[in-house]
């Protein structure tokens, strides 16, 4: 039986971040486009319960079924319903965990390992965004032990750290870049009007009510937004930044953009919650100027480079690589 190599190119989001925001269970819904490839249907020489073999390591239907469900759940009902779906999803979900594996073995070859205080700090950052007990309630939801997301939020700083060192940080942006894309793309550089607003979210109306007629009494919106509001900017004075219009569900969108200075606004109900507004700046359209657009034209040069380094990377990795996989196997999962 002749093990298969295979490269394809990965687009969408760059692994970097597709693995700091989500961990490797959830890679599928980066957007990426389709890197199964079926030309080989030969079974690995492995155990029956083996989906893949990458350099002589497994990836176990136990693994993948573990992790398709994790998709299924995001995808919401109806998400797995259609077959040629089902079949693509499967199969862009496993060349996903194969890229991880192949990612994590080059990882040991160059002897890159973490500090675990990086680890407890990157978990404490998610800790700090929920109430107490919240991640472990979201955890139990997905049937996830907490020692199991500490292992992907290890893998996920382990993975991100080699592409920052071997691709990221070989990557720069000149100024006749930044100068070029000013002067070809004017239209991204006219801004509507934005708002910048505080917001508390509350679990009931009475809760808010409550808490607004406090702010008229003349506490100050930040200190009860830190006590109070369920979102996770509530530890910043429930500051939300500039939006335009479009950004935010029409009725909260309504409320921010006709409050004017300090003002607090009614009650608002959402899917979310009760919330209160406060605004803080209003901005009006306006043009940018080229020293003003400069960091945000650099950061998406940078994003566009990234990802295309990191797929050549990947694309390395699998050129070299002996992958085995049971496509038949797959096909038989649900």
């Amino acid at each position: 039986m002749r093990p298969e190599t295979t490269s394809r190119r990965i687009a969408g989001r760059g692994w970097a971040t597709i693995l700091a925001r989500a961990g490797c269970c959830l890679l599928l819904l980066a957007g990426s486009q389709s890197l199964a490839c079926r030309s080989n249907q030969s079974k690995p020489r492995s155990a029956p319960k083996t989906l893949a073999v990458v350099n002589g390591e497994v990836i176990s239907i136990a693994d993948f079924q573990k992790t398709l469900n994790t998709v299924k759940e995001a995808g919401g009902k109806g998400f797995f319903s259609a077959g040629e779906r089902a079949g693509r999803i499967k199969s862009e979900l496993l060349e996903r965990m194969i890229d991880v594996k192949l990612l994590l073995q080059e990882a040991r070859k160059r002897r890159i390992v973490l500090d675990p205080k990086l680890v407890d700090a990157s978990l404490q950052l998610i800790f700090d965004q929920y109430p107490p007990g919240g991640v472990e309630e979201e955890l139990l939801k997905k049937s996830k032990s907490l020692q199991s997301y500490r292992q992907e939020t290890q893998t996920s700083l382990l993975v991100h750290k080699l592409l920052k060192r071997e691709v990221v940080d070989r990557i720069a942006v000149s100024t006749v870049e930044i100068e070029s894309y000013f002067n070809k793309h004017p239209n991204e550089f006219r801004e509507p009007e934005q708002v910048r607003v505080r917001q508390i979210v509350t679990k009931t109306e009475e809760t808010a009510s409550q808490i607004r007629k406090q702010i008229l009494r003349g506490e100050k919106f930040e200190a009860l937004a830190r006590k109070h509001s369920l979102g996770p900017e509530g530890k910043d004075g429930g500051d939300l930044g500039y939006f335009a219009r479009g950004i935010m569900p029409p009725a909260i969108e309504e409320e921010c953009f006709k409050l004017w200075s300090a003002h607090v606004s009614r009650v608002v109900p959402s899917p979310y919650g009760f919330h209160l507004f406060q605004l803080v700046d209003r901005r009006p359209a306006r043009e940018l100027d080229l020293d003003t657009a400069r960091p945000r034209i650099e950061r998406k040069i940078m994003e566009q480079k990234t990802r295309e380094a990191e797929s050549y990377y990947i694309r390395t990795l699998r050129d070299a690589a002996s992958i085995e996989r049971d496509l038949g196997l797959l096909d038989q999962l649900h």
